[in-house]
C-alpha cells in the first residue's frame, strides 16, 4: 500500500491519508545496562558501506579483475580502524532472542580523551601509522578540500580527541568524506563538517567541539547513533539509515540542528523548528549532542497529534512513533513517496517484503515486538551462520544484532520501506559516487 503526504512547508510532517487504522506506536523500551553501538556490515547495496568507494552496483564483467593494491591497503586499513572504532561482539540478548554481532563506542565516551586510557593511546598511535596513507587520500582532493580537511583536523587535535580525528582519516580514506553532496546541493560531508569546526552559524548554546567529535564519529560508525533513554526509536533507526546512504545530508541536517535559528529544512521543502526544551548539554540520557539536538526535532514530526516533550518524565513524554506517522517523516526527508505495511495477519508477506527490498539493495525500517513494548531496527540484511538463516539489523541503541528469520518473523509488527526501483537506486548511487 503506498502513502501520500504533505510537502508544505509546515512545522510538523503531516501523516499521510492512508485509511488502514495505525498500529500501537511503539514503547522503544531500553535495556536495563545501556549497551555500546556497532556498524553496519551490509549497508545500502551490499557490503560495508565503508569500504573503499566503488563505482554504483552493474553486472559484472566476464572475467572481473581483481581489486588494486592501493584498493586493499585501503581496505585494511578501515579494518584496522574499525577494530578500535566498532568493536566485533558476540553477546546473547537473553531477552529478545538477538545476537548482538559488533559494538561501537558511545562517541561522547570520556576515555576518548583521556591522555591515560588505552583507547586514547591506541587511536593516537593509529592516527600516526595511517598518516602516510592519509597524505595519499588528501593529494586527489582539490586545494580547497584539503584546506577543509586541515581545518576540521586542526579542531579534532585542538578538541583532544585522537578517536575522533582516527574517525576522520578512516572517512577520507573511505572516500565517503568529499563524494557528493545533500539532497539540497549545499555541500559535501567535508563542507559541512568545516562549517562546524569554524562555528560557522552554529548557536552559541552548542559546544563546537563536542558537535565536531560526535558528528565525525557517527558519520564513520552510523550504528554508534543512539536514541540512549529516549523512546524515539522510529526516527533514529531512519537517521541511521539516511547516514549509512546519503552522509551529506545526515551532517546538513545536524548542522541546522545545531544552527542560529534552529530550523531544519527537509528536502521536500518542510521545515522544521528545533524543540524548546532541546538538552545543550549532557542530560544523562545517554546520547550525544548530535541527537540531544536532531531526535526531538524528528520525534515532534512523526508523533502524529501528541507534542513530544524531551524533557518531561516518561510518563508525560509522549514518545512513540507509528507506521504512518514514520511514513510521513520519511516521505519529507527523502521527498519520495515512500510506503509502509502493517498487516500483522500476514506476516510471512511482510518478510518477503524485506527480502525483496534487500534484493534490491534497500535497507527496510522494521517494527518488532521487543521485551515489553515495540521497537524500531533498520533492516540491513540476511546471513547464514552455522547453518541457520538470521535478519541483520542495527539497532537503535547503538548496536548491530542479529536474530533468526522465523523468530524476527513471528515478532514484526510493520515495516517501512522505499518505493523507488533498483534501477533508479542504481543511477542515483552511480551520480552520488561521481560528484
Amino acid at each position: 500500500m503506498r502513502c501520500s503526504s504533505s510537502s508544505s512547508t509546515t512545522v510538523r510532517v503531516s501523516s499521510s491519508s492512508c485509511t488502514k487504522t495505525p498500529p500501537k506506536a511503539p514503547v522503544c523500551t531500553k535495556p536495563s545496562t545501556p549497551a555500546p553501538a556497532p556498524a553496519p556490515t551490509t549497508g545500502h547495496g551490499g557490503g560495508s558501506v565503508f569500504e573503499p568507494s566503488k563505482p554504483a552496483p552493474v553486472p559484472a564483467p566476464a572475467t572481473p579483475s581483481a581489486p588494486s593494491a592501493s584498493d586493499k591497503v585501503r581496505a585494511q586499513a578501515v579494518s584496522q580502524m574499525d577494530e578500535l572504532l566498532n568493536a566485533q561482539a558476540n553477546r546473547e540478548q537473553g531477552y529478545n532472542g538477538a545476537v548482538v554481532v559488533q559494538d561501537a563506542f558511545n562517541v561522547e565516551r570520556s576515555t576518548n580523551t583521556n591522555p591515560k586510557s588505552s583507547r586514547y593511546k591506541a587511536a593516537q598511535a593509529q592516527v600516526k601509522q595511517h598518516e602516510a596513507l592519509e597524505q595519499q587520500q588528501l593529494a586527489r582532493l582539490s586545494p580547497p578540500e584539503r584546506a577543509r580537511y586541515a581545518t576540521v583536523r586542526q579542531e579534532l587535535v585542538a578538541a583532544n580527541n585522537p578517536v575522533a580525528t582516527l574517525a576522520l582519516q578512516k572517512l577520507l580514506v573511505s572516500g565517503r568524506l568529499e563524494k557528493g553532496a545533500d539532497f539540497l546541493n549545499e555541500g559535501s560531508v567535508l563542507q559541512h563538517l568545516s562549517d562546524i569546526a569554524q562555528g560557522k552559524d552554529i548557536d552559541r548554546r552548542v559546544d563546537r567541539q563536542t558537535l565536531l567529535t560526535d558528528l565525525v564519529q557517527e558519520l564513520a560508525t552510523p550504528s554508534a547513533i543512539n536514541q540512549g533513554a529516549r523512546g524515539t526509536c522510529a526516527p533514529t533507526a531512519m537517521t541511521i539509515g539516511l547516514n549509512i546512504e546519503r552522509p551529506a545530508e545526515y551532517a546538513r541536517l545536524i548542522k541546522a540542528a545545531a544552527s542560529t535559528s534552529g530550523n531544519v529544512k527537509l528536502a521536500n521543502g518542510t521545515t522544521l523548528p528545533r524543540e524548546k526544551d532541546t538538552a545543550f548539554k549532557d542530560n544523562g540520557s545517554g546520547r550525544a549532542l548530535t541527537q540531544r539536538l536532531l531526535a526531538p526535532i524528528f520525534m515532534e514530526a512523526s508523533n502524529g497529534d501528541r507534542d513530544y516533550r524531551d524533557s518531561a518524565s516518561k510518563e508525560n513524554r509522549n514518545a512513540g512513533a507509528t507506521a504512518r506517522g514514520l511514513d510521513a517523516l520519511y516521505d519529507a526527508v527523502y521527498d519520495h513517496n515512500m510506503s509502509y505495511d502493517t498487516n500483522t495477519r500476514d506476516r510471512a508477506k511482510l518478510m518477503d517484503r524485506i527480502r525483496s527490498e534487500l534484493a534490491e539493495g534497500q535497507n527496510v525500517l522494521a517494527g518488532i515486538k521487543y521485551r515489553n513494548g515495540g521497537h524500531q531496527l533498520l533492516v540491513t540484511g540476511l546471513e547464514k551462520h552455522q547453518g541457520k538463516e538470521y535478519v541483520k539489523y542495527i539497532n537503535p541503541w547503538g548496536q548491530e544484532e542479529r536474530m533468526a528469520v522465523a523468530e524476527f518473523q513471528s515478532r514484526m509488527n510493520g515495516i517501512n520501506y522505499d518505493t523507488r526501483p533498483a534501477k533508479a537506486l542504481i543511477q542515483e548511487n552511480r551520480a552520488f559516487l561521481a560528484a
